[in-house]
């Protein structure tokens, strides 16, 4: 049985230093969808300062991660099926959807003697 992923909302940019009725702006509109054969949240309290996998359970491959940190930075250290391990940092949120090059493999690893939360979502495309 599938599951429908929505990810919906919007996001603008506005300047602070201009009359609002004439300053430029950019304003847009999220809303993308995908159905989903499995899914996996599993939230991460890294103690130390040794990477932690991130484990997919059911999951072969994540066409869908949304990782949120509480605490400091992390350093994500993803694999794709095309096989290159990327190290990308983050503070809040992070947010990524691929149909073409799905993640295989995700470690955390917090910044150096700060506790740190992630809650890690994970879902693969039906």
């Amino acid at each position: 049985m599938a599951d429908g992923f929505t990810l919906s909302g919007s996001y603008s940019v506005q300047p602070l230093t201009s009359a609002l009725s004439f300053a430029e702006s950019v304003v847009a509109q999220i809303s993308e969808a995908v159905q989903l054969s499995a899914k996996q949240v599993v939230d991460y309290d890294l103690t130390s300062d040794s990477p932690q996998t991130v484990a997919f359970g059911g999951v072969a491959n994540a066409n869908v991660v949304i990782m949120k940190a509480l605490g400091d930075k992390v350093v994500a250290h993803i694999t794709t099926a095309d096989g290159t391990s990327q190290a990308v940092p983050f503070d809040t949120y992070w947010i990524w959807m691929c149909q073409g090059s799905p993640m295989t493999a995700i470690t955390l690893t917090r910044a150096p003697g700060v506790e740190t939360s992630v809650r890690v979502f994970l879902g693969q495309q039906a």
